[in-house]
């Protein structure tokens, strides 16, 4: 009878993966909000210097520490974890190209959109978080 094998709790190497990667996840993301913070309050982004290109780029290197992050999670979960990750990766990607394509058509027909990026960008995590807690109910 494998009722009492079938339950909802994590085991216990599942716990220990997800530590693993909030631990590397929160370090990163913790060290992109102040790399970005830093950069956006003394970095001088809106003057004539050719040094606020780099400085405007600080904060992508932490972000490459969160996509490692990010990466290393989905090669240590099991096949059912990654699953779910990736389906709701997929609805992720796929809305931030809808969104991408209709604020490109916007500009495109005269509308400025100078927050275009972010709106992608919020559109694309968000779809992320919601795809993938619809294929975790599943």
């Amino acid at each position: 009878m494998t009722s009492g094998l079938d339950t909802q709790d994590r085991s216990r190497g599942d716990r220990a993966r997800s530590r693993a990667y909030l631990r590397e996840f929160g370090v990163a993301m913790g060290a992109y909000v102040v790399v970005l913070l830093a950069v956006t309050a003394w970095g001088d982004l809106h003057g004539t210097s050719p040094w606020r290109y780099g400085l405007a780029l600080l904060p992508a290197l932490p972000a490459v520490a969160v996509a490692w992050a990010v990466i290393r999670h989905v090669r240590r979960i099991d096949d059912y974890q990654r699953r779910v990750l990736l389906e709701g990766i997929a609805v992720g990607f796929a809305l931030a190209m809808l969104a991408s394509i209709t604020l490109g058509l916007l500009s495109t027909a005269g509308l400025a959109l100078v927050a275009a990026p972010w709106i992608v960008y919020a559109v694309g995590m968000l779809g992320w978080v919601v795809g993938g807690a619809v294929a975790a109910r599943r």
